[in-house]
């Protein structure tokens, strides 16, 4: 390689991207390992994604880590309206309807096993095609009706359980 051909590559910086797989679209068992809010200002919305390691049929084997986006809103704060896909999911890994004073954590989702449809992107959307969830089919693992994001001010309210039961009659 001559210097200037040395230079000139040293010169252009590397362009990386992340790459998703392509797997065949179909249902699979799949572990939830990650999942989180955040604002996307592509979007110009609040999103919860979740990380889902595919599963092989032996439920041991990794096939594929692929994603699942569900938008919680385009307000200043992430809000999950009654009719939205983020509130009806996170009832079905809860086992039950939040309580009042459930922050509606995404850590519901995780270190869970679900039976999810995979699908492709859009490939007039996206240039490259990658496996994405398409739909939850099922909670396989998971204890319900446990929520896990009580509010931290609960307590200081005052309210008894025996109150509580008296205003659910």
């Amino acid at each position: 390689m001559s210097r200037r051909t040395r230079r000139k590559a040293a010169a252009e910086p590397e362009i990386h991207w992340h790459e998703y797989p392509l797997i065949q679209a179909r249902e699979y068992p799949a572990y939830c390992r990650w999942a989180k809010s955040y604002h996307d200002p592509g979007f110009h919305r609040w999103t919860c994604m979740m990380r889902w390691d595919v599963l092989g049929d032996d439920l041991t084997t990794v096939i594929a880590t692929v994603p699942y986006w569900l938008s919680i809103g385009r307000k200043e704060k992430p809000h999950a309206s009654k009719r939205s896909k983020y509130l009806r999911e996170w009832v079905r890994a809860n086992g039950a309807p939040p309580t009042r004073g459930d922050r509606l954590s995404p850590r519901v989702f995780v270190r869970r096993i679900a039976r999810v449809a995979v699908g492709d992107t859009d490939p007039e959307k996206s240039p490259v095609p990658y496996s994405v969830v398409k739909k939850i089919v099922r909670w396989e693992t998971g204890s319900p009706g446990q929520s896990i994001s009580k509010s931290h001010n609960q307590d200081r309210q005052g309210i008894s359980q025996a109150r509580t039961e008296q205003y659910r009659e």
